[in-house]
This record gives structure tokens, sequence and C-alpha cells, in this order.
């Protein structure tokens, strides 16, 4: 990739289940709102991961309660959310971006 840099909007499945995971709005303090709450945010907006264990499959060590936070970050954007999840230790796009 010569050091161009990728943006997707689609999250990659879960590394240990190959569930899905979806990215929540929050507000600044982590709690969880709707889409509409974008139009009037009385108090920030952020994004976290939600992998809950609806959309898991069983036994999956990371899956959460439902509507339950996956970590411990809110992001300040979706893209930064998405990078985040999406990165992967073996990921090539890391080595690529090394030898630059």
């Amino acid at each position: 990739m010569c050091g161009l840099e990728v943006k997707t909007d689609k999250l990659k499945p879960c590394p240990f289940c190959g569930g899905e995971a979806r990215i929540q709005v929050t507000d600044d303090e982590g709690n969880l709102k709707s889409e509409s709450y974008l139009e009037n945010p009385y108090s920030g907006v952020g994004y976290v991961i939600v992998h809950d264990e609806n959309n898991s499959t069983d036994c999956c060590p990371i899956a959460t309660n439902f509507d339950e936070i996956q970590g411990r970050y809110i992001y300040t954007s979706k893209q930064e959310a998405i990078d985040a999840w999406n990165k992967r230790v073996n990921d090539d796009s890391d080595k690529e971006n090394e030898n630059d």
C-alpha cells in the first residue's frame, strides 16, 4: 500500500468467535445513546464498540452482556473506533507502515 491508509466503515468479525460487533453512540461519560442523540448532544458525543452475547457464538471470551461496551475506551469518532477494533496483531498493513 506504500503508506496509503485505507479507511473502512465496516467492522471486522470478532477475532475469537467470528461474531459481529457494532458501533454505539454514547455521551462523554459512556452512557449508551440512540442515533437521534446526535441531533442534540447535550453531554458530548463518543463512540464505543459493542460485541455482546447476542452477536457472538457460544463461549466467546470477550463477549459482554447485552448492550455493555467492549473495553473502556470512548472514541471521538466512528473511524477511530473502527480502526481500533479492526487492528490485528498480525495485520500486514502494520508491517508495511514500519517499512516506510
